[in-house]
């Protein structure tokens, strides 16, 4: 209290002092170059002020880099959470990142991003305006999470956009684009930070912990699946990267020099920040035991290229340490030098050091928080993330509602506004939360409601017998179940133990399917989760009529379901992100195998799934036809334009997502190491009208052709290039175009994706 009470007296002085010294300084000369500002600010700082200006990023409540009296700096907030909402403040409540990706529309998810932007703005602008400092209180976001999702069971794939390389790192450039505002313009509105750095897939804590967890990853599968997506995040202008808990080979992430120095600085030319993840510079010493003290970590941390220090407590911040390291000459001046100028130019990119009446971003007021427009842009996030994955006898869209007489609503999800965001969300305001029951029930005539569960979605707390009796009672047309797992299951540090539905809702499934008479009563089911759950009896049963995965769609969730189900709307439903396996024993090992080739994702799984990546349904049928190539015969380098019609041959207007798959066929057979498919375009078409046909375009770029081979990096070699559209497994179109000539080098790493 005594800390925090000197602050707010520094941090009071400093404002009666504004305007003192302002203008006498060359950093906030407005009319001089960014790096010279830099340069100035950097040259004022003692060494001690500049080694607190790292190890502050915070972490708990109050923690903020320290104010600088002598120059009117003020305290900053580093850690705020941006992932879909402002996390943790009352902000609207877009749907997790896994649904966002299950939209598969690239502007929307930047829409997303933006909103978010600008509602963390009006909450910096108002702490600020009341001088607040802390967690959650800045401009600085540690999001997006590019993240690949390679094992059903991870905790935290809620967070990611899914298990394609491609796929993810098109999302993380128009989210970063979103969260940062125009390139060209003078100020950032929130600088992004891409996370985690890097391979950082599970597990959280089964079967070991995260925070000890060394990574066994050959080359071929670190440069082709888990850099990419971090590729484009700094291709993408991300200002700040964060690096992980787990150990590569061998070295932490964190005290990685290859990882932070040569791979992301000097062959990405990432010129940011690096932030190590909570508490993660300890861990190198006290869980991966690298090193033999905390002052050791705390070096070899700066060395490999840390910037900044996240940490729970001030007692756990590692960078304190330099003080004694520099002063015992242990630590090079310039080391710490070149280390803090990225935070000042992030810090001078946000307005920080300017007049604040020459940021507009600073005049965004608080009633941009849950605006209209901002909760319009929530539903239709959430409409187009729900995935169709079955409609027997097209059960769905539910015409005429009035023909249900009696409708239950069914299950842990039915009614559950906190399971239904997930985790990392926005503080939840009941106020604008919709529900399936909420938002559904009023279009029957009578409905009834039990949850069935009495602890929630874990489901332990189930009168089997209560409910058998109560569906026997055979008075219902319609039973809408909400089934899932929500952050009680899965989140940050949890999880699951295996792909089944939680507890007991795989026994109330089986109840439900077991007691209803089929010629009387219809079933609806909806998923709601952030991966996978054993479904297969759902998908086979003749008694279960539509399957609807609705992810974690947050605030939403209920009147965009409302305007998917009900009536004769538009349809808009998204596609998964990610393979659904029927079974857990289908995955070629458990959390801790990282060897892609085995099986892991579409990209080299040879094992049917219950539904495959990039699959769902529609209301209407499309047909795609006259598949044309600029050439059959390419030099290796060039880049291929491909073309083709969309005719929507159905009764109804649909969205449509188009998907363009490649299968490299080389013609030197020694080489192995290709993935079965790769994504290599995708588009959302909204709104086809019956009948209507559109031509669509894509460009495939050099880099998109390229296999890594050892020694060498990326090269693109002799081979046939296979292209499938509309699906990996079944496609509407597929043919073929020849690289010939000499081999053709791309670099040692790349992103696939780019715009």
């Amino acid at each position: 209290m005594a800390v925090l009470f000197l602050l707010l007296l520094i941090v009071g002085l400093l404002t009666e002092c504004k305007g003192i010294h302002n203008d006498l300084f060359p950093f906030r000369n407005v009319s001089l170059d960014w790096p010279v500002r830099v340069d100035d600010l950097v040259s004022r700082l003692t060494v001690h002020e500049i080694i607190d200006q790292m190890a502050y990023a915070g972490g708990w409540d109050a923690g903020v880099t320290p104010p600088i009296p002598r120059l009117n700096i003020l305290p900053y907030s580093w850690g705020t959470e941006c992932l879909r909402g402002d996390v943790s403040e009352n902000s609207t409540g877009f749907p997790q990142a896994i649904s966002l990706a299950s939209t598969w529309n690239k502007e929307l998810v930047k829409a997303v991003a933006n909103a978010t932007a600008y509602e963390v703005h009006a909450h910096y602008n108002l702490f600020t305006k009341e001088g607040l400092y802390g967690v959650h209180r800045g401009l600085s976001c540690f999001s997006p999470v590019v993240n690949i999702m390679r094992h059903p069971l991870w905790g935290r794939n809620q967070e990611t956009y899914g298990e394609c390389p491609y796929l993810s790192g098109m999302f993380a450039i128009y989210f970063v684009h979103g969260l940062q505002g125009p390139s060209s313009a003078r100020y950032l509105n929130t600088n992004a930070g891409c996370k985690h750095f890097d391979a950082h897939n599970g597990p959280e804590n089964i079967p070991v912990s995260r925070f000890s967890f060394d990574v066994k990853l050959s080359e071929f599968d670190w440069r082709s699946t888990f850099l990419p997506a971090f590729h484009a995040c700094v291709n993408a202008g991300s200002y700040g990267i964060m690096c992980s808990y787990n150990s590569i080979n061998g070295v932490p992430s964190c005290a990685n020099n290859r990882l932070l120095t040569d791979i992301l600085r000097k062959e990405m030319n990432f010129t940011g920040y690096v932030v190590a993840d909570d508490d993660a510079l300890i861990c190198i010493n006290s869980e991966h035991h690298y090193v033999d003290t905390n002052e050791e970590a705390a070096i070899v941390a700066l060395q490999a290229g840390v910037n900044l220090e996240l940490a729970d407590s001030p007692g756990a911040t590692m960078f304190e340490l330099l003080h004694q390291a520099y002063n015992e000459g242990k630590v090079n001046n310039q080391t710490l030098i070149e280390r803090v100028k990225p935070l000042m130019y992030t810090r001078m990119r946000l307005g920080e050091f300017d007049p604040r009446e020459m940021n507009d971003y600073n005049k965004i007021p608080m009633d941009v928080i849950q605006c209209e427009s901002h909760r319009i842009l929530a539903r239709q996030t959430a409409l187009q993330s729900f995935v169709l994955l079955k409609n027997q006898d097209n059960f769905l869209p539910i015409r005429y509602p009035q023909k249900f007489q009696n409708v239950l609503f069914l299950g842990p999800m039915s009614n559950n506004p906190m399971q239904q965001y997930g985790d990392y969300s926005p503080i939840i305001d009941p106020y604008y939360v919709t529900t399936p029951l909420s938002s559904l029930q009023d279009s029957f005539l009578n409905t009834s409601y039990n949850e069935a569960c009495l602890d929630g979605t874990k489901c332990l707390k189930y009168n089997q017998t209560d409910i058998i009796n109560y569906l026997k009672m055979n008075i219902f047309d319609l039973i809408i179940l909400s089934l899932g797992t929500g952050p009680d299951i899965e989140c940050e540090g949890n999880d699951r133990v295996s792909m089944n539905l939680p507890n007991n809702q795989s026994q109330l499934l089986e109840d439900v399917l077991n007691t209803i008479n089929v010629e009387k009563t219809k079933i609806l089911l909806l998923t709601i989760s952030g991966t996978p759950l054993d479904i297969q009896l759902a998908q086979q049963s003749n008694k279960i009529q539509a399957i609807v995965h609705v992810g974690f769609a947050a605030q939403e969730l209920g009147e965009a379901l409302k305007m998917a189900l009900i009536g004769d709307g538009i349809s808009k439903f998204g596609r998964l992100p990610f393979t659904w396996p029927k079974k857990l024993s289908d995955i070629p090992g458990d959390l801790t195998r990282y060897d892609m080739t085995s099986g892991f994702t579409y990209r080299y799984s040879k094992i049917e799934p219950l539904y495959p990546f990039g699959y769902g349904l529609s209301y209407s049928n499309f047909s795609y036809n006259d598949l044309k190539f600029n050439a059959t015969n390419i030099i290796a380098g060039d880049s291929l334009k491909i073309s083709f019609n969309i005719k929507n041959i159905g009764e109804r207007i649909s969205d449509e997502v188009v998907q363009i798959y490649l299968t490299i066929h080389l013609k030197n057979t020694s080489l192995t190491n290709v993935s079965r498919a790769q994504l290599v375009d995708f588009d959302r078409l909204s709104d086809i009208e019956p009948l209507e046909t559109i031509m669509y375009q894509a460009i495939i770029k050099p880099q998109q052709m390229a296999v890594y081979i050892d020694g060498k990096g990326f090269m693109i070699v002799p081979a046939t290039l296979e292209f499938q559209i509309g699906s990996f497994i079944q496609p509407y179109l597929s043919g073929n175009v020849i690289i010939d000539g000499p081999d053709y080098y791309i670099g040692q790493y790349i992103s696939y994706a780019s715009i």
